[in-house]
């Protein structure tokens, strides 16, 4: 299957850049880059990783997961076991190599022939586009998520909640006596020819709420991914921000 790939990331105003993205062929940490590319091979693997800002080498963190995720893609059939097996060996490495204190989120997708892995650990995202609207198919570790999940508060009133931004799940040191339990979420689906994807930490869907990513990508994701790289300093940055638009051709 081939691929087309377009990626962004700005630094805002943070004094360095936490997130990283492998956008299917590259592992990119770069303060500002827009990027787009065609891959035609039969698997394609892509994340997010958004190191944690106020804990200790959240640059780092981010970096290391991207690199270890790259190397250890299988190039058969993904599934969710494969994909929780090689998560939670990236996990115990970053324990035993990372600094004490040390996370990231990831948010991810994996792709070989007709099959699509979504998978997501922490508030960064994967969303499938399509002209009704957005489906986000990742599901946010946070605290006001839990909320919304017990029905405390409503949807609705997530995205301006002062506690918005406390992640209770991860990758790294920081999160190891979470693994032992079942947090990680994985989604499976079939993958068809004009599939739209969208990848982003959390500094998107912090300052543009789903229908707006909706607006501003419809009707053509690949192409109007510069204007949403555009449109993200005219938002006001309060993060880093990266994201990864994926259409299967």
């Amino acid at each position: 299957m081939k691929y087309t790939v377009f990626s962004g990331m700005l630094i805002g105003p943070r004094p360095r850049q936490e997130d990283c993205i492998l956008d299917g062929s590259a592992v990119c940490q770069a303060d500002r880059l827009i990027s787009q590319k065609g891959i035609d091979a039969g698997h394609l693997l892509a994340c997010v990783c958004d190191g944690l800002g106020g804990h200790a080498h959240g640059d780092m963190a981010s970096r290391f997961v991207c690199e270890q995720i790259n190397s250890r893609f299988p190039q058969t059939v993904p599934s969710p076991p494969a994909v929780r097996q090689i998560l939670a060996e990236i996990q115990e490495s970053a324990q035993r190599m990372l600094p004490e204190n040390s996370g990231t989120t990831i948010a991810g997708l994996m792709t070989a022939g007709s099959q699509a892995v979504v998978f997501n650990a922490g508030d960064s995202r994967v969303y499938k586009i399509a002209p009704p609207g957005m489906t986000r198919l990742s599901h946010d570790h946070s605290l006001v998520q839990g909320l919304v999940d017990n029905a405390f508060i409503h949807q609705d009133t997530a995205s301006v909640h002062p506690l918005k931004n406390i992640v209770e799940f991860g990758m790294g040191p920081l999160f190891a006596p979470d693994w032992h339990y079942p947090h990680l979420h994985i989604h499976e689906e079939a993958l068809a020819p004009g599939t739209c994807y969208l990848i982003c930490s959390d500094g998107l869907n912090d300052i543009m709420t789903d229908a707006e990513l909706h607006h501003l990508l419809m009707p053509d994701p690949i192409e109007n991914g510069k204007i949403l790289f555009a449109a993200i300093p005219e938002k006001g940055l309060t993060d880093n921000t990266s994201f990864i638009i994926v259409r299967t051709e």
